[in-house]
């Protein structure tokens, strides 16, 4: 049982944190001509976990949102301090690698790199006695979309390939060889897009901008998993 979870029964109202990109943030939709994401706080999944331990167990958690679009790991260890340490939360979540699999272009470096963040943020936690938990986010588009032009015509397939390819694949298993290495929990919630995928679901069109944003169903997914993680119990139980 993770520390957490004893706290959270107990009614202490423990502070969970979750420190990530814009899928943490809470940005879904393109508008104003990709200019800008809808931002849909009530939507984002650690909203929907807050609210299904209410509804579970009656008990409240204070939640700290962390997450910044467009964030790579070195941008977040550049905030880990500010943004987390300093608020001493009980328990971190950490969920980055959508943006960070971009540089898969520069190769095996990018992904060394990405880890080793990870790693970093990990340490830094633990140091001031965080719990830590690590998330792996969800997968990019695989396939045309309709709507996307000029830049953001390149944008799409360039996530496409990576997806395709199978660097998406690399980066979250990154984060897998992390979570064993430092004996940290893993709520892989990639697994989970990818099975559904094998199933013959159409994950592109899970997600609310056709290109890296899990759409309000999918965060669902994203809350499960980490609800099953810190209560030990399976999805439909």
């Amino acid at each position: 049982m993770l520390k957490i979870t004893d706290k959270i029964l107990r009614g202490e109202t423990p502070t969970l944190c979750f420190f990530g990109d814009s899928v943490t943030h809470g940005e879904f939709e393109f508008r104003n001509g990709f200019k800008e994401s809808v931002q849909r706080p009530e939507l984002v999944y650690h909203k929907l976990l807050a609210d299904r331990i209410r509804e579970v167990f009656g008990k409240e958690i204070k939640v700290i949102n962390a997450g910044v679009g467009g964030d790579f790991t070195g941008d977040g260890l550049r905030r880990i301090r500010t943004d987390v340490l300093d608020k001493k939360p009980d328990f971190c979540c950490i969920m980055f690698g959508t943006n960070d699999v971009t540089n898969a272009r520069k190769g095996a470096a990018a992904l060394e790199e990405y880890k080793q963040n990870l790693r970093q943020m990990v340490l830094l936690l633990q140091n001031e006695d965080v719990e830590v938990v690590l998330m792996t986010p969800g997968m990019l588009c695989s396939h045309g979309v309709k709507g996307f032009s000029g830049f953001w015509w390149f944008v799409h397939k360039y996530y496409e390939s990576l997806q395709k390819s199978g660097k998406t694949d690399a980066y979250a298993q990154g984060m897998r060889d992390v979570a064993k290495e430092m004996n940290v929990p893993l709520a892989d919630v990639y697994a989970e897009w990818k099975k559904l995928e094998s199933d013959g679901a159409d994950t592109t069109g899970m997600l609310a901008n056709g290109l890296n944003h899990p759409a309000p169903e999918m965060h669902r997914l994203f809350s499960d998993a980490l609800f099953e993680l810190i209560f030990n119990e399976k999805r439909g139980a």
